[in-house]
């Protein structure tokens, strides 16, 4: 009797310090660390506790468990065989998360879990955030009254709470919950008021996307809403869907033709060209096999030099470490031919995966993280392989409904 009930406080424990991982993930890595340590003590005890050897059997979800542990030893793998170890041990603690992840997914969650545990930590710390920015960090009046607005909270997001990168990519998270929330409350049973309250979230994170510095970030979140509109539109009448399809590249148009970093002159300086063409003339001398994590990032650091102009180097920091921006780029360089089939996987078994009434909400994710792949390395920096990591889980692993395991004991 005692062992049950240490076991369903070590559920308890583990459910909610995922969920403050969940909701912390929008936050600088240091503010996740006391999460970490919760997370991974109570699910080694969980290991034990629920048995979760017990009745054990491959299916494609472990396999597709698998191949993520494969994708994160290739740095292992790969290290016997290069020059140099500069970088390996900073690369190696920038993905740990994706073996956290590979670990829970293959081994499964306890039965607590919950798919709007999660999803509703994504909106909850999305929705905190922006409020605190209005109405701490900016202040209310300062928000309606200054037209510099964007440039005020985008400073005070840096300073307090993250990147554009990391923020932009956890609101469309959060916005695609909304949205799934929003078309599927009548089969979740969401009330009135939870409608409201998505609808109302929703709002907010369109308009923060819309004014923030992240181009990637604003497309994202665009493509999201046309695509959602789009195939609603479709279901209720194929006229309203052509119509619809005819006039959006008009308005997205307007819209981005307005943001300043979408000026024909940022557009021209962006530093992703230069970057991209050092990391497509390290990749295409290694092609099949790659270089290796590390090698692969020194020798990438010798072509930087050779294509980036000598102030951006300045700028960066000489003991900086740039990465290319690119996951496929990343990927080609470390591990050639081999890492892109496994990253391709990676990405599109999800869609198998995934139940078929979560399947907006699968695409709508994936196309977040893949989206982000093209101005970022988001599998193998922390901050991103958290993100990505609990997108997987929430789509291949945790259920809709949990299990009141306390009366399940007790019964």
């Amino acid at each position: 009797m005692y062992l049950k009930k240490i076991t369903i406080v070590i559920n308890y424990i583990n459910l909610i310090s995922c969920i403050y991982l969940a909701a912390a993930s929008i936050c600088y890595p240091s503010t996740q660390q006391v999460g970490y340590y919760f997370f991974s003590i109570s699910y080694l005890f969980e290991i034990f506790l629920d048995r979760k050897w017990k009745n054990f059997r491959i299916d494609k979800v472990k396999i597709y468990y698998l191949a993520l542990l494969l994708f994160f030893l290739l740095i292992f793998i790969y290290h016997p065989f290069e020059s140099s170890s500069k970088y390996f041990n900073r690369l190696v603690e920038m993905r740990l998360a994706l073996l956290g992840f590979a670990v829970v997914g293959f081994l499964g969650v306890n039965r607590l879990y919950k798919l709007a545990y999660i999803g509703n930590a994504f909106v909850g710390s999305s929705l905190i955030a922006i409020l605190f920015l209005i109405f701490k960090a900016v202040g209310i009046k300062e928000f309606i009254t200054n037209p510099e607005r964007a440039d005020l909270i985008n400073g005070m997001r840096i300073l307090y709470i993250n990147s554009h990168l990391v923020f932009n990519v956890y609101l469309n998270i959060s916005l695609a919950f909304c949205y799934y929330y929003i078309l599927e409350f009548k089969n979740l049973g969401n009330g009135k008021w939870k409608i409201l309250f998505y609808i109302f979230s929703a709002i907010l994170f369109f308009y923060f996307l819309v004014i923030s510095e992240g181009r990637i970030g604003i497309t994202t979140s665009i493509c999201l809403l046309i695509f959602i509109i789009g195939t609603n539109l479709w279901k209720v009448r194929k006229l309203y869907f052509v119509i619809f399809m005819l006039l959006a590249p008009i308005v997205v148009g307007i819209l981005l033709s307005n943001h300043k970093r979408m000026t024909p002159a940022e557009i021209k300086y962006d530093p992703h060209y230069f970057i991209w063409h050092a990391a497509t003339e390290v990749a295409k001398n290694q092609p099949l096999m790659g270089y290796g994590a590390s090698r692969a990032q020194e020798v990438f650091d010798v072509s930087m030099n050779k294509f980036a102009p000598k102030e951006y180097i300045i700028a960066w920091g000489v003991n900086s470490m740039l990465n290319c921006q690119n996951q496929f780029l990343q990927t080609y360089m470390e591990f050639g031919i081999i890492g892109l089939v496994l990253l391709v996987y990676l990405i599109l078994t999800p869609f198998i995966l995934a139940e078929s009434k979560r399947r907006s909400l699968t695409i709508s994710l994936i196309f977040i993280i893949v989206a982000q792949f093209n101005t970022e390395i988001v599998l193998t920096v922390q901050g991103f392989a958290m993100i990505f990591g609990f997108i997987v889980l929430t789509i291949n692993v945790i259920k809709d409904e949990n299990v009141d395991l306390k009366h399940k004991l007790d019964a």
